[in-house]
């Protein structure tokens, strides 16, 4: 049986949507090791009961409910696509390298901008609010009884600069003013700072040229995570990821979902153009500011 044209576009499309989320699922992707992904069920999500996160109390007579502080921040949902032509010469002529080109590159769009949308989020974090009016990193954080905190520095990556980030994320104070047990556990620096992050996370011993001889305590302290998308060259950022809510969140409205226009469509018809393209409603927002430590190199 002769396989018509409208006929070869819809085992095309089949193929190619296999093709391009096989291709998503094996982009290496960064983001997830720094994101709370929580799923929304409307255009905007209200985050008030970020700091006011639940600590343990002794129960002696009643239950003392944790009430949510007075916050009001939200994160709206953005819709995002990316789309392919292909044109109608190239099906008929069974030209499926070029088209399998094509549909791979976009799903490596797809899979990038999500490390572009979050790691851009953490670089601005110095300007941008989280959920109480204050920029993500300030040095001026306060509330309930917690006292003046900041998680912001201006010191440049090194050992002791480290070492400084760490130990004032191990000391931040609940709203009730009791220590929250943050630990540090992953370094996450622009391609410039590399190299310096690197020695200061896996040498043997203390990078520093006075104590060469000294054993570096921050071996393995924490993993390391190398962003593209950080442009500030000397700026670098301290996280805690281990707890149920991270330094940023993942608002995912819609999953991705992958979409064909092909035959009689009117680009079929008139452009002789198939269409295929991929698109999402997500956005990204920031999470409690103690979970993160932003260090700002001043030039």
């Amino acid at each position: 049986m002769t396989i018509i044209t409208d006929d070869m576009g819809k085992l095309l499309e089949a193929g190619v949507k296999t093709l391009f989320f096989k291709a998503y699922e094996e982009v290496p992707a960064q983001y997830q090791d720094i994101v709370t992904v929580v799923p929304s069920a409307t255009q905007t999500e209200n985050y008030g009961w970020l700091g006011s996160l639940p600590s343990m109390r002794e129960w002696v007579d009643e239950r003392v409910p944790r009430g949510l502080l007075s916050h009001d921040f939200t994160i709206q949902n953005k819709d995002w696509e990316v789309t392919v032509a292909v044109d109608r010469n190239v099906v008929e002529d069974d030209q499926y390298g070029q088209i399998k080109m094509r549909v791979q590159a976009m799903a490596e769009e797809a899979r990038r901008h999500l490390d572009q949308l979050v790691f851009e989020l953490l670089a601005s974090g110095f300007s941008s609010k989280c959920y109480d009016g204050k920029s993500f990193f300030a040095a001026n954080h306060a509330e309930g009884k917690s006292g003046v905190q900041s998680n912001r520095g201006t010191a440049a990556l090194s050992a002791a600069a480290y070492a400084a980030a760490r130990a004032a994320m191990m000391q931040f104070k609940d709203d009730q003013g009791k220590p929250m047990g943050v630990i540090p556990d992953t370094l996450v620096v622009p391609p410039s700072l590399e190299e310096t992050a690197r020695q200061i996370l896996n040498s043997d011993y203390y990078p520093a040229p006075s104590m060469e001889h000294v054993g570096n305590p921050w071996k393995g302290s924490a993993r390391l995570v190398v962003s593209p998308y950080l442009t500030d060259a000397d700026d670098w950022f301290l996280l805690c990821t281990s707890r149920a809510v991270r330094p940023l969140i993942l608002q995912v409205r819609r999953e991705l979902t992958f979409r064909a226009l092909e035959g009689d469509s009117e680009t079929g018809f008139m452009r002789k153009r198939y269409l295929y393209g991929a698109d999402a409603r997500y956005n990204v927002g920031f999470g409690p500011w103690q979970f993160a430590y932003g260090n700002q190199v001043s030039s």
